[in-house]
């Protein structure tokens, strides 16, 4: 890492000295054109933010507020209005029955067909029609679009472009229901004719809508900018005379110029001069501390990855090793009975067989990832065939008896391995972990000593204590 980090220097400041050199040619032959370039840049864009785009950004505002404003008023006058007639009708009801007036359904029929403009229907408590404008709906069934009760006694909602507010009665225990058909396009249409109405009023503006040009007039001596009013296909624009953005003066740009040329040779002089001590400084000084930092950070990470007793991959290195590489089976591998030989025989021996079981796992596995997951258990990754796998744990397992065999005479618990495998690709490696982890699971419970993959496993019983270590 160390090593890249010294030849990227040297690369970056390589680069830096042969892109100063070629920029100080270039900018030396065109520093007039640059110059000018500079100066007419700064004046168009300050001229072009504080004009025109201004003048764009405040009639914008101003048509999306009026638009606002203008479909609102609409539909708030409507509802303002059915509302007001709902309460009148109430009003008047609950004077009838102030003045005992028993015939008040012919009241009402009467009222709503010559005096209310609008749709109106009266349902009773049983959700049926009562009076309506339309006689043939009288004694249907109405389902009330709201429910009144919930906001004392009225609600108002919109359902399919249409408003709808009702409102109970208590002194005749029945609703009254009124709604009118918001036309979103007829709205949009008379809103569109306001704001362009007012956009005419507008200074020098152009306006464009469905295509055709309807304000302004553009000239052939002007630059215009033209922007548009979303949803409303108004485009509209103001013009710069062009004589405006060139009024550049020769004074300005020769100011210009004696400013620049000393800038452009102190800065190359003053580059090429941290160059040279950078160089001095990297290839004399540094360069040997670059090697042994390098060295030594290459054998720390190595370390860091490597299980101390046993020298295959530790959790975090395997996680690594595996990072970028596509194996078709994840293996995961526990001692059977190994607390057996550390309870019996010391921890030390237990160490021992911890190292002799990875020199094993190494044998048979010479050209895969080999992991230390933690205590007994280790976990590989390989491409080898199905077959070829249960032959290697049946030979493995022979070789731990054989090692057994060396210091344990009376072989009360037999070392073994329980294997789950993991053969589903394409998953992360704690989705294989935990797959395999099933499948070793069930090895343990039912038969230790045995192999089996994930993609064979039928069932999962989980114990109440297993759950519990689990967790």
């Amino acid at each position: 890492m160390v090593k890249k980090i010294y030849f990227y220097i040297i690369l970056f400041f390589t680069f830096f000295v042969l892109f100063t050199i070629v920029m100080n040619i270039s900018l030396y032959k065109k520093e007039k054109t640059i110059a000018m370039g500079v100066t007419e840049s700064q004046q168009y864009s300050f001229l072009m933010e504080n004009t025109v785009y201004k003048k764009i950004e405040l009639t914008k505002t101003t048509a999306r507020n009026f638009y606002k404003f203008i479909i609102n008023k609409n539909l708030n006058n409507k509802i303002s209005l059915t509302k007001n007639n709902i309460n009148k009708i109430v009003k008047i009801l609950d004077t009838l029955k102030r003045l005992k007036f028993k015939n008040y359904k012919a009241f009402l029929l009467d009222y709503i067909i010559h005096q209310y403009q609008g749709d109106i229907e009266i349902i009773d408590i049983n959700k049926k029609i009562l009076i309506s404008q339309n006689m043939t709906k009288t004694g249907t069934y109405y389902n009330l679009p709201c429910n009144p009760f919930k906001n004392y006694g009225e609600c108002s909602v919109i359902k399919n472009s249409e408003f709808h507010y009702v409102k109970y009665s208590p002194n005749y225990k029945f609703f009254i229901e009124a709604d009118f058909p918001i036309n979103a396009k007829q709205i949009k249409k008379e809103a569109i004719s306001k704001i362009i109405n007012l956009l005419k009023t507008f200074p020098e503006i152009i306006i464009f809508y469905n295509k055709k040009q309807i304000a302004g007039k553009i000239k052939t001596d002007s630059f215009y900018v033209f922007d548009k009013i979303k949803n409303l296909n108004i485009f509209f624009g103001y013009g710069v005379k062009y004589d405006t953005m060139e009024q550049l003066s020769d004074a300005i740009n020769r100011e210009v110029l004696i400013h620049i040329k000393p800038l452009f040779f102190d800065f190359v002089l003053q580059s090429i001069l941290i160059i040279i001590i950078f160089y001095l400084i990297l290839f004399t000084l540094f360069k040997k501390y670059f090697r042994t930092v390098e060295i030594a950070l290459n054998e720390y990470e190595k370390k860091a990855l490597i299980d101390k007793l046993t020298e295959v991959f530790n959790r975090r290195g395997f996680e690594k090793a595996v990072e970028n590489c596509n194996f078709k089976y994840f293996i995961l591998i526990d001692l059977d009975n190994f607390k057996y030989i550390n309870d019996s025989f010391g921890h030390e021996m237990g160490d021992m067989i911890l190292k002799e079981f990875a020199q094993i796992l190494k044998k048979y596995f010479k050209n895969d990832i080999i992991g230390r997951w933690g205590g007994d258990e280790f976990i590989v990754c390989t491409n080898k065939e199905k077959k070829q796998l249960l032959e290697i744990f049946d030979s493995v397992n022979k070789n731990l008896a054989k090692l057994q065999q060396n210091f344990d005479k009376k072989m009360e618990k037999k070392l073994s391995t329980s294997v789950g495998i993991c053969d589903k690709c394409g998953l992360d490696i704690h989705k294989r972990f935990t797959n395999a982890d099933l499948a070793l699971y069930k090895v343990k419970k039912t038969k230790k000593g045995n192999v089996l993959f994930y993609s064979n496993l039928d069932y999962v019983k989980f114990e109440k204590k297993d759950l519990c270590e689990k967790l």
